[in-house]
């Protein structure tokens, strides 16, 4: 059990470490690239996951669209 947590800690410095130096995150909803600062880490499915912006308001319209 404590490898695999290893596994994820240093997965998420070699994360960290490329988000510093490029100035960019993967957006785990529209699979693709975005600033830093254009988004914004959302907890999916009990995982803590990047998404920018645009997607997440996306989210939010749909998710409004289908209660009305």
């Amino acid at each position: 059990m404590t490898a695999y947590l290893q596994r994820q800690d240093r997965l998420a410095l070699v994360t960290q470490a490329t988000a510093n130096v490029t100035g960019k995150r993967f957006c785990s909803h529209h699979q693709g690239e975005a600033a830093v600062a254009d988004g914004d880490f959302v907890v999916r499915n009990k995982s803590r996951r990047w998404v920018c912006f645009r997607c997440q308001e996306r989210s939010r319209l749909r998710r409004e669209a289908l209660a009305r």
